[in-house]
């Protein structure tokens, strides 16, 4: 580690940086709309650099992100230009303090839409910043271009580069003056197999993952790249996938360079969270379209858009729908949806910088899964078959979207996976087994961009950690109408536990008893223990607070009431559907503020639902003083995941009348099996062995199991979520490894 990055980071004693590179975008749309000048303004972002002392020493910066577990992207802001309309003074000093309450950044980067009414004052802004530069996307014409200054303005990223290095002393001089250090100087050759290492691909679906590894090894900063000219990129590259693998493979090679030989954690990942893009056709396009379509043409065009690729990343358009619309229209129905495509690869890099995660991108599926996933809108009825549904899912995602090169990669890795999914990618099946039961996943829907981006955002500027004391900023919520005798039995047992366990559990009849109980008590982990449904009407779920009087918690009211914490848990039915719904919880508890939100995909049972809720409280209290998951998303995933087998356990027992026959400490084995990533699958198998060795009778094949585990999904960057213990024995390993 270099003694410049060390020095100064030992004496700030924070995330805050002034070193860091702010980036604004300036959109002549809404701030976070989805359009053309975020596809370019997102795309551009992929070749910048995050930090001034990144430019100093790439390798060293990776280094010091990496054994310090900091989770370091671009600091992005989307701002509407239509803020900045005051006074001169005005606009400048309302920006400095809110850009000032998140960092304290020197340099300010600005990336400006031509087609942004008031150029004049957005101009003094930048002029304003003592480090301001900026860049203008498409033409502003003569007038427009006229208020900026030209010697601050950069085409790209070398441009910035070289301006950021022309004023490098007058930087240092505030470096110097207040944070006790200085750059000497840019260097980027710090590794000589970095062209070896990175070779730049004409494949759009390799440049994530190539500006990545820029990342770490500034090889495109150094000697830039040179993009091929259209007559000599190839029309169709066979190598998509196995190209993607490569670099990630060279990610994870690259992130055993820097990793430290004790980890703090046993069980802690080998690799860092792989990205894993898995776009699907959203399902009920037509709801949100005021007129159906009514001509050929329109629904040969609807057609074309909702075309699936083949595992090679290949279309097929049918003949007769060539015949309708011919090569240009078809072409047009395309580049809408290679544009959507591209705003996923967008969000995906900015989400894998975080953590210098590798990142692939599947084929977009949907029509030929829809059958399947929409019997789960009536779960009730299915819940007797609900596995062997699941079951049939899994194994047509792997079908339609895994390559067999990614499909042993992922059974070999041993790292977290992000999705970017509406799907329910838990599910995927790689082999005998859901994909969440192998790997710790969590998911971030892909149809409300603004959400995807604002994702990023919120985990890029703030952090949260969950310390010792987690119990006693717990919050459990009951929900249910006076009548509900069932709900209220669990909910006392529940309750029960609070004096033995620290954490403070309320009955609540309604939203505004809800939303006094959080401002009072203000938790850093929420459950919320109650009946919960969907709307067709506006593809929204909600919670029911008191089902007689039709009392609702719904998103909108969420996010007015500020109701969320930075964990949030929902014990509730049905609270994620996974076909076509668009009014997410999850969506309305991370606008309030969380950072991960467990839910639901189906009904839950009461009772399992309850024990599930007590054995999450019982394992935080096993956090209190021990180091044994590195973050939320290992947490939950494992208790999720061993649900599967305490009640196998528990329920062989009942039906063969076993007491002592089963022993503890030999489940206790199988769990702590089930906890190590090499030996998740043959723990399984282990369970179903030793209980037909003490009953031979016992069902216990997979697919006949409870499974109300896989009624679950985590949403959000719960892998960036650490427990305090972990990250403190992490650092301290590092900093002895460092003298």
């Amino acid at each position: 580690m270099p003694n410049l990055i060390m020095m100064f980071y030992n004496t700030a004693n924070s995330i805050v940086a002034p070193t860091q590179i702010q980036y604004t975008v300036f959109s002549g749309g809404g701030a976070n709309e989805y359009n053309d000048f975020h596809s370019v303004a997102l795309k551009i972002l992929r070749e910048f650099p995050k930090d001034l002392l990144q430019l100093a020493d790439p390798a060293g910066f990776y280094n010091w992100c990496f054994q310090t577990g900091r989770n370091q992207g671009i600091n992005l802001y989307l701002l509407e230009p239509g803020l900045f309309t005051a006074e001169r003074v005005v606009n400048s000093t309302f920006f400095n303090e809110y850009s000032g309450f998140f960092n304290i950044d020197l340099v300010k980067v600005f990336l400006i839409d031509s087609n942004i009414p008031n150029h004049k004052e957005i101009a003094q802004l930048v002029s304003d910043m003592n480090f301001g530069y900026y860049m203008m996307i498409n033409d502003p014409g003569e007038e427009n271009a006229a208020f900026y200054d030209e010697n601050n303005f950069f085409a790209d990223a070398h441009g910035l580069i070289k301006l950021i290095e022309r004023d490098l002393e007058q930087i240092n001089i505030v470096l110097q003056k207040d944070y006790g250090f200085q750059i000497d100087s840019f260097n980027f050759e710090t590794n000589p197999k970095a062209d070896e290492l990175n070779p730049f691909h004409p494949t759009m679906y390799s440049h994530s993952n190539y500006f990545l590894l820029n990342q770490i090894l500034a090889n495109d900063w150094a000697k830039k790249h040179q993009w091929p000219k259209k007559e000599e990129m190839p029309m169709f590259n066979k190598k998509r996938a196995t190209i993607q693998l490569g670099q990630a493979a060279v990610i994870d090679g690259l992130s055993q360079v820097v990793r430290i030989k004790e980890p703090a954690a046993l069980i802690e990942p080998l690799y860092p969270p792989i990205v894993i893009i898995a776009p699907f056709h959203f399902p009920r396009f037509k709801k949100f379209r005021a007129k159906p379509f009514e001509t050929r043409r329109q629904k040969a065009l609807f057609k074309v858009s909702q075309t699936e690729q083949n595992l090679d990343y290949t279309f097929e358009i049918e003949e007769d729908t060539q015949k309708i619309l011919g090569h240009e229209l078809i072409g047009q129905a395309f580049s809408f949806l290679t544009n959507r495509l591209n705003m996923l690869d967008y969000a995906g890099y900015l989400h894998g910088q975080l953590t210098y995660s590798p990142i692939f991108r599947m084929p977009i599926v949907g029509k030929s899964l829809n059958m399947d996933l929409s019997h789960f809108e009536n779960a009730f009825t299915t819940r007797k078959h609900a596995i062997k549904k699941i079951e049939t899912i899994g194994e047509l995602m792997r079908k339609k979207m895994v390559v067999p090169a990614l499909k042993q990669y992922l059974e070999e890795r041993n790292g977290q996976i992000v999705f970017i999914s509406d799907l329910p990618m838990e599910w995927l099946r790689l082999d005998r087994y859901p994909i969440c039961l192998t790997h710790d996943v969590c998911r971030i829907p892909e149809f409300n961009f603004s959400s995807l981006v604002n994702n990023y955002v919120h985990n890029q500027r703030l952090t949260f950690a969950i310390g010792s004391d987690i119990l006693e900023h717990t919050l459990i919520i009951h929900c249910a109408s006076e009548e509900d005798q069932d709900m209220h039995h669990y909910f006392g047992r529940i309750a029960a536990m609070q004096k033995d366990l620290g954490f403070k559990s309320v009955f609540c009849k309604t939203v505004d008893e809800i939303e006094d109980a959080v401002k009072t008590l203000n938790p850093h982990f929420l459950i919320f223990d109650c009946h919960g449904d969907f709307d067709e009407k506006d593809l929204s779920s909600f919670l029911i607070v008191d089902d007689k009087n039709n009392v609702r918690l719904t998103g909108e009211e969420i996010i007015a009431r500020g109701i969320s914490a930075p964990l949030v848990f929902i014990s509730a039915c049905s609270t994620m559907p996974n076909y076509g719904y668009v009014k997410f919880l999850s969506d309305a508890f991370m606008q309030a503020g969380a950072f991960a939100v467990t839910a639901t995909f189906m009904p839950i049972m009461m009772h399992d639902a309850a024990v599930l809720i007590l054995r999450i409280l019982s394992n935080l209290k096993q956090q209190e003083n021990k180091v044994i998951f590195s973050n939320w998303l290992g947490f939950i995933s494992h208790t999720l995941r061993s649900t599967l087998i305490f009640e196998t356990v528990r329920k062989t027992r009942s039906k063969y009348n076993l007491d002592k026959e089963i022993a503890d400490d030999k489940v206790a084995d199988i769990l702590l099996r089930l906890m190590v990533f090499d030996t998740r699958e043959s723990a399984l198998d282990e369970l179903s062995e030793y209980l037909q060795g003490i009953i031979p009778e016992a069902d216990v094949a997979f697919e006949n199991l409870n499974h109300e585990w896989l009624s679950y999904t985590t949403l959000g960057r719960a892998d960036l979520i650490k427990f305090k213990l972990w990250h403190d024995k992490h650092v301290q390993i590092n900093e002895a490894v460092e003298q």
